[in-house]
């Protein structure tokens, strides 16, 4: 009889299963967090990852999403990557956030509408580098107070920029400039995309403003 699965950090899926297989190419850590898989590494034993139909087995109502936070990196709308973010649980914001950073963030009000009742949201769209996101390394500055509204428009911006590579231009919004630094081509990092850190976005474009009155 098999050993009954207990622990969170085991691959609890059927032997041999697509899931199955992507964890243990994946190797997630204890709190859920894998390296980004690349497709190429989808070979040999692997190779039945392959897509078919639209990444069947990495979609968000799928099996493998039941379990993790998953994140789907795609380049000019094909899926080039996969890379698991945390285990998937209800009170997704107090679990795979520091409750300590919960509590602070969720004091604020909406960087945006200047609202209460927000949510905590990652200020980097992409969050590559896995490492920074977990729990033991997490830090304040890593996120911002959104209303609900605002941060499912920045989560569909993020994704636009995911697939497509192109950062979201500021100025469609009436500001001067599309952002704060770099261009609208995504280069590795969010910096400067006014969604990154709104705040710092309007402290940084407003530098040097004078009204009118008060230039002549």
């Amino acid at each position: 009889m098999e050993e009954k699965i207990e622990k969170k950090d085991q691959n609890i899926f059927r032997r041999n299963s697509k899931p199955f297989l992507f964890v243990e190419l994946a190797k997630p850590d204890e709190n859920g967090y894998s390296r980004k898989v690349n497709i190429s590494e989808f070979i040999e034993e692997y190779e039945t990852l392959k897509f078919g139909n639209g990444g069947d087995w990495c979609r968000s109502d799928g099996t493998l999403a039941k379990r993790y936070n998953l994140d789907r990196i795609k380049d000019k709308g094909a899926i080039i990557a996969v890379q698991l973010f945390g285990f998937n649980i209800k009170n997704k914001i107090s679990k795979q956030i520091r409750n300590d950073i919960t509590k602070e963030i969720t004091s604020q009000k909406c960087a945006i509408l200047n609202i209460g009742n927000v949510e905590v949201d990652h200020k980097d769209g992409r969050r590559d580098d896995f490492e920074n996101y977990k729990p033991e390394n997490q830090h304040p500055d890593q996120f911002q107070p959104l209303s609900a509204a605002t941060n499912k428009a920045k989560r569909q911006h993020c994704k636009d920029c995911r697939d497509t590579n192109k950062r979201f231009d500021a100025s469609v919004l009436g500001y001067s400039r599309s952002t704060w630094t770099g261009d609208l081509n995504y280069r590795g990092t969010c910096e400067g995309c006014y969604w990154f850190d709104i705040k710092k976005f309007n402290q940084e474009i407003s530098k040097g403003y004078r009204p009118e009155y008060e230039q002549n």
